[in-house]
């Protein structure tokens, strides 16, 4: 039955035909066995493609697949209507062309079960190839501090703002829905729900296979493209506690060095230089968790407004 899901998978697909049948057999495979725990949901938005052709042959095979059309072209709004559809304790959120490592969601759902976080999160694993770029290994997860888990966060040496590949209680994203964006979506929430989780887990064990390729959202950028990551940096200054502001000013940095030209086209440009020359120098060079490279790029940006 639906309302006795622990989890509750949901696949958001907007043109993935040449992916989506390997993402939804990666998904299958990640469940193994743990069927009666889990429900998969698949939304199709918009798309011009085969999408729904193979959805609709999945289902045959697959019939407790459960699958909706929308039209609202804003991947914010898309995943805000998934988890609106879900009946499951906790939410893992994949995209339609994107892979999971077979047999990792049934070890998951005995964490979930057990320990009963808010969030469990993981590394991505980033993949360019067809071949997968690790084997599923299990790995017992660690209890984060607030502290520690938006520090991690920022540095983004072991887990980033994105919302695929991690578990969230479905309650937590009802009282904090995604904004109306059409990319930055995740990066504008996930600070936010690092504050309000009382019981985060995370483990270094990989299991969620990230397609980067030409034809993602943040990959070629438009001015509503930065309009939505200028909103979403913008979002750690205003959620995140003051003591996190050195490090929050390495992503202002990241947005001014790689995206000037679209900046000073959309008028964000002045609001990203008054941002990081507000910080004070001293403060932020000698903060031991900014790493050199970030201490450099603000030397270079001082010197290069001058």
């Amino acid at each position: 039955m639906r309302d006795s899901a622990v989890l509750s998978v949901l696949i958001t697909a907007h043109n993935c035909a040449t992916w989506l049948d390997a993402t939804l057999e990666s998904v299958i495979a990640a469940i193994a066995g743990a069927d009666d725990q889990c429900e998969v949901i698949i939304i199709n938005d918009a798309s011009e493609d085969e999408t729904q052709q193979i959805i609709d042959a999945f289902t045959v095979r697959y019939p407790r697949l459960i699958s909706d059309n929308t039209a609202l072209r804003n991947i914010g709004k898309v995943r805000n209507h998934a988890i609106n559809l879900a009946q499951g304790d906790y939410v893992l959120m994949v995209d339609g062309d994107d892979r999971l490592l077979p047999g990792a969601i049934a070890d998951h759902l005995k964490v979930l079960t057990q320990q009963q976080p808010a969030l469990y999160l993981s590394k991505i694993i980033e993949c360019r190839t067809e071949t997968p770029a690790a084997n599923w290994q299990f790995s017992s997860p660690n209890q984060l501090t607030t502290h520690s888990a938006i520090q991690k966060f920022l540095i983004h040496r072991e887990f980033q703002a994105h919302v695929i590949g991690q578990y969230f209680r479905r309650t937590l994203l009802l009282a904090n829905p995604f904004p109306p964006f059409v990319c930055y979506e995740d990066t504008w929430l996930f600070p936010l729900l690092l504050t309000q989780a009382e019981k985060i887990l995370y483990t270094d064990a990989g299991f969620y296979l990230y397609r980067k390729h030409s034809n993602s959202l943040s990959t070629v950028m438009n001015d509503e493209k930065v309009d939505c990551m200028v909103a979403a940096t913008r979002h750690l200054d205003e959620v995140l506690p003051v003591e996190f502001q050195p490090l929050i000013v390495c992503h202002w940095l990241d947005v001014a060095h790689r995206h000037r030209d679209v900046l000073q086209r959309t008028g964000h440009w002045q609001e990203v230089v008054e941002r990081i020359l507000t910080t004070r120098l001293m403060r932020f060079m000698l903060n031991g968790a900014v790493r050199t490279s970030y201490k450099r790029k603000m030397l270079a940006f001082r010197k290069g407004i001058r």
